[in-house]
């Protein structure tokens, strides 16, 4: 009985060795980050979005900052882990023309991280402690400088 259970799984070890299927790799199932048609609507949407931020940096650039008072700043973006993916300063005088469009980037890129299964370092941005006014532009004062510096 031993032998014939021994001779048993050695015929079929055997066989299944001699079956030797040929699988053409364009058959197999593609990544979907490489499919043709993900990488074309990921770069759509990905000039979409660069679109709109530089619109909204030229908005936000486009007076000069001579008083930190007439100025602010937004969480901007979003990353894949959630929160902000940066802050960006503008003119108090065009707040209720920017803000939409800030908060419309920052749902455009969030749609767009989970779209993709987009991924990132998961580090909070931390919010700027205030503004200066370096050679007319408005700079962003991290959480580590001086607080008398800031607005």
């Amino acid at each position: 009985m031993k032998n014939i259970l021994i001779i048993a799984i050695s015929v079929l070890t055997l066989a299944s060795c001699k079956s030797k299927k040929v699988i053409d790799p364009e058959t197999l199932p593609k990544d979907i980050s490489q499919k043709p048609d993900n990488n074309i609507s990921q770069q759509s949407d990905r000039e979409k979005l660069s679109a709109l931020i530089k619109e909204i940096e030229k908005l936000a650039n486009s007076e000069t900052c001579n008083d930190v008072a007439d100025w602010n700043f937004a969480a901007i973006g979003s990353k894949p882990c959630g929160g902000p993916s940066s802050y960006i300063a503008y003119p108090k005088k065009i707040e209720d023309e920017i803000v939409p469009k800030i908060k419309n980037f920052t749902q455009m890129q969030s749609a767009f991280n989970t779209k993709y299964g987009l991924v990132s370092d998961c580090m909070m941005v931390m919010p700027p402690s205030g503004i200066r006014c370096v050679d007319g532009k408005a700079v962003l004062v991290s959480g580590n400088s001086s607080a008398s510096e800031a607005r």
